[in-house]
């Protein structure tokens, strides 16, 4: 099965649950607010995407300084640029979803 587009994902939500599919997109536009809500600089910093599936975090990615460092690959040194501190938000899928999409010969399993 190819990769849901989110007009799909409303109209079947709507079929399913005799919604109105305007209903569904709204509230999916509010969640979308909601989310940029809480992930943000004022915010807490953590937010349930879809309570019991899937939870976003932000983390803040230290700065690194500019400097020499090898190049893992080729063993040479080489100059790196600096990089700022950075907010990185993070998803976490609950172990419920992880139990039902894992199989049985799943190598991390």
């Amino acid at each position: 099965m190819a990769k849901m587009t989110k007009s799909q994902i409303v109209t079947c939500i709507a079929e399913k649950t005799g919604l109105s599919r305007k209903l569904v997109a709204a509230v999916f536009d509010v969640l979308g607010e909601l989310a940029v809500k809480e992930l943000g600089k004022k915010g807490p910093g953590e937010f349930a995407v879809l309570p019991g599936f899937v939870k976003a975090k932000v983390r803040v990615r230290a700065a690194v300084p500019a400097g020499k460092r090898i190049n893992p690959f080729t063993k040479q040194e080489e100059m790196r640029k600096a990089k700022p501190a950075r907010r990185v938000v993070r998803f976490a899928a609950s172990k419920v979803l992880e139990e039902g999409v894992k199989q049985p010969g799943d190598r991390w399993a």
